[in-house]
């Protein structure tokens, strides 16, 4: 994998970035904060959308980007002689994610999770393997010799992934100890040998009692079935008995029922005879009056005749009012129309200086609203720089606190006499650069206010002014559409004019008199009363056929009845029945019913004995099956305990056999490369397999704590090297053609920063490009090549 070219949009301090990557040594020098560190955190980034520290996405963002623009990173890459390039977005308020890959500018894959998903497919490494393999700071580089033995190895199995092995060691103990446990826990709870021998002794007890139980219940059972047999016998003779009461009952309440259907019938007819002598008289009476109903009826046609009239007169006298009323209407709405007319004269001019209104109020707020965002991009600017001045006041007081004789907290380097140097460079960086701007700043920024606020005064007196005339068109189009409403009311006054009169001379030839039509009123309710009571006469004469009818038929139902009472009669006494016999039958039926329940009670207490007893047999049977079912799982347990047991052993096993072939090639690696830096001084470093470290002086070995300062770095350095090219292997990334080491030259002075370069320039034959990064501007022409930020 080459690197080939990085562009960077709203990236951390990168407003706008680009880079080309070259091969050999080359040199990344900057001042602290130019973004140096940046660079790589980008890569990192590109290729698995997150950064090296885990910083959340609104870190990322540019300070002075607005929400609007979006973060972009593209990367170019070589890797098996195909061109690979990665874009990767944050969009909008919320930042969301968006990716894309291609290749040999093809699309790939689109989406964050897919695109990381083909980044690791392709270069076989996931981020924590791809920034332990080619990226080293000066801080990780101390931390090999300096931290205690347990930390170290601790790091350095992380760094080779060997610490996956030892999470695998842990499951497997944890597996054993927990197996353990539960296998005493488990042969606790098993039966002993004595404990089931008197479990099938008290099974075989009890099976001898269920058999003598059941011939029991058997014999018992029988004599419950002759009972039974018994008792449908006597069941049979009772159904005999009784069915021969319920009959004679039954004709005894017929004979009762056609008695008084006999006695009713005769009362009813009594009544129906008087009823009809009633109703003869009543039709005397009606042949009397029948006149009456020929006068009710001329008299109510000559009423109507009246009314009508009435009718016709009151329409024409309501058309008279109606048409007075019309002709004053007529008059308002003329004079309403002339009104109106001259009030609209004005509205076309209002609307025309409206609408040039509008066009004024739409310039003044884009003016205002361009105005407004180059005030909100002043204030991005001031605040920027304000954050850079709080940044370097805080590294002034760090540098303070930490004195003359402490290290740089940025290159490890002690800063003796550079110590004023430095805090001067940095105060003249606040009062020369960021102060200043901050002054400019505020001064255009204060103009833009002043213009603000003029051009929001005049857009306010412009609104206020369209608002008023608004207004006023708004009444005079109210105006308008009653000038419409009322030219369509005189139109239809006119016409309705018209129309009332021709009806008004219609109407003229009907008279009516109201004298004679009351007089006709009231000699029509004298007629009327004894024309109702003709009609009363004639609804009950209409009954007279159908009284007689109803007597007819009485007398048919009386002679029907009295026939069939005489033949009930005679059946009731042929019917014979013994009512002492039927009650010794059925006490004899009682007592079977008593002895059939004594028989059922017997057996049921025998039977519940019976269950009681298996119960038991069950009870037991299963304890004995959960004995063998916690046998079986406890022989599991035993069966898997030796399996994590083997398992383990293996494991330990292959764990020294990876320790016993990594801590040799890590020793080979960083031997050759200590030894072309030290002349020769120093042949061998030496990794024992728990991962210590030891250097070999005059055939001797020591511990590396025994070596300076100096002696320490280019051993951490070369082990770091060596660390990185044994892990790439290990991960089969061997296309892997870069590495990057973050200010590695910590307190070195020039012949040892010189050594430093030399080794290496001893592994550029393995990585077609290797970077480092610096602070220190005086190496810069120790490079091949150099970027310089």
């Amino acid at each position: 994998m080459i690197l080939s070219r990085l562009s960077l949009k709203n990236f951390k301090k990168y407003k706008e970035f680009s880079l080309e990557f070259n091969d050999g040594l080359v040199g990344i020098i900057g001042k602290n904060g130019s973004g140096k560190s940046t660079i790589f955190e980008a890569i990192c980034f590109a290729l698995y959308g997150k950064l090296k520290n885990n910083d959340s996405k609104e870190l990322i963002k540019n300070v002075n980007a607005n929400e609007k623009e979006e973060v972009k990173v593209e990367l170019e890459f070589e890797f098996d002689e195909n061109i690979y390039i990665i874009q990767r977005e944050f969009r909008g308020k919320n930042l969301v994610a968006y990716a894309k890959f291609f290749k040999n500018n093809e699309l790939v894959v689109t989406g964050a999770k897919d695109v990381t998903t083909s980044i690791i497919t392709l270069i076989k490494m996931n981020r924590d393997a791809f920034l332990h393999t080619l990226f080293a700071s000066q801080k990780e580089l101390t931390s090999l010799s300096s931290l205690d033995n347990e930390q170290r190895k601790k790091m350095i199995r992380k760094l080779l992934g060997l610490e996956k092995i030892d999470l695998i060691e842990k499951f497997l103990q944890e597996n054993i100890t927990d197996l353990n446990r539960d296998i005493k826990s488990f042969s606790s709870f098993l039966l002993s040998i004595e404990q089931i021998d008197e479990y099938n002794k008290l099974i075989k007890i009890h099976n001898e009692v269920l058999k003598t139980l059941q011939d029991k219940i058997l014999f018992r059972q029988k004599e419950l079935d002759k009972v039974r047999q018994k008792e449908e016998t006597l069941k049979k003779q009772l159904e005999i008995f009784e069915k021969i009461k319920e009959q004679k009952n039954s004709l005894d309440s017929k004979i009762k029922v056609n008695s008084s259907k006999i006695q009713s019938i005769k009362v009813s007819n009594t009544k129906l005879q008087e009823e009809l002598t009633i109703l003869n008289n009543k039709k005397i009476e009606y042949e009397k009056s029948k006149n009456i109903k020929t006068l009710y009826i001329k008299l109510q046609e000559k009423i109507k005749e009246q009314e009508a009239l009435k009718e016709k007169y009151l329409k024409k006298e309501g058309l008279i009012k109606q048409q007075e009323e019309l002709r004053h209407s007529y008059k308002n709405q003329k004079e309403q129309i002339k009104t109106l007319e001259d009030e609209l004269i004005f509205l076309p001019s209002l609307e025309k200086e409206e609408k040039q209104l509008k066009q004024d109020i739409e310039i003044t707020q884009k003016q205002l609203q361009d105005k407004k965002i180059s005030e909100r991009d002043l204030r991005d600017k001031i605040a920027g720089e304000q954050k850079i001045i709080n940044d370097t006041n805080e590294k002034i007081q760090t540098i303070k606190t930490l004195g003359k004789n402490s290290k740089c907290p940025t290159c490890t380097r002690e800063l003796l006499e550079d110590y004023d140097k430095v805090l001067d460079s940095l105060y003249s960086q606040i009062e020369t650069n960021n102060k200043k701007n901050i002054l400019v700043f505020e001064k255009q920024l204060n103009e833009y206010v002043s213009k603000i606020q003029l051009k929001q005064t005049y857009l306010d007196s412009l609104i206020l002014k369209e608002k008023e005339l608004h207004s006023k068109i708004t009444l005079l189009n109210d105006k308008k559409k009653a000038l419409i409403n009322s030219k369509a009311y005189l139109s239809d006054i006119e016409l309705r004019g018209k129309e009332n009169n021709e009806q008004i001379e219609l109407l003229e030839k009907y008279i009516y008199k109201e004298q004679e039509h009351n007089k006709l009123k009231q000699e029509f309710e004298e007629v009327k009363i004894k024309y109702e009571y003709i009609l009363s006469l004639e609804v009950q004469l209409q009954r007279e056929e159908s009284l007689l009818k109803s007597i007819s038929e009485y007398k048919k139902q009386e002679e029907i009845l009295a026939l069939e009472l005489v033949k009930q009669k005679e059946e009731y006494e042929k019917i014979s029945y013994n009512e002492k016999e039927y009650f010794a039958l059925k006490e004899e039926y009682q007592k079977n019913l008593k002895t059939k329940e004594d028989f059922l009670e017997l057996i049921h207490n025998k039977k519940l004995e019976e269950s009681k007893i298996k119960g038991e047999i069950n009870s037991i049977n299963k304890k004995l099956e959960e004995n063998e079912f916690q046998k079986t799982k406890l022989q599991q347990k035993i069966e898997d305990l030796n399996d994590y047991t083997k398992l383990k052993i293996t494991m330990g096993e292959f764990k020294t056999k990876i320790n016993s072939k990594v801590a040799p090639k890590i020793s080979q690696i960083a031997s050759l490369m200590y030894s072309k830096i030290t002349k020769g001084k120093y042949q061998l470093i030496e990794v024992s397999n728990d991962f210590d470290f030891y250097i070999y002086d005059d055939g001797k070995k020591y511990p590396i704590e025994r070596f300076s300062g100096g002696e320490v770095d280019l051993a951490n350095l070369v082990l770091r090297i060596a660390i990185s090219k044994t892990l790439g292997e290990l991960n089969g990334t061997s296309q892997i053609g870069f590495l990057a080491f973050d200010e590695v030259f910590g307190s070195q002075d020039e012949s040892r920063r010189l050594e430093i370069l030399e080794a290496f320039h001893t592994i550029k034959e393995q990585y077609r490009q290797i970077f480092l990064i610096s602070h220190e501007m005086e190496i810069k022409e120790m490079f091949e090549k150099v970027i310089e930020l």
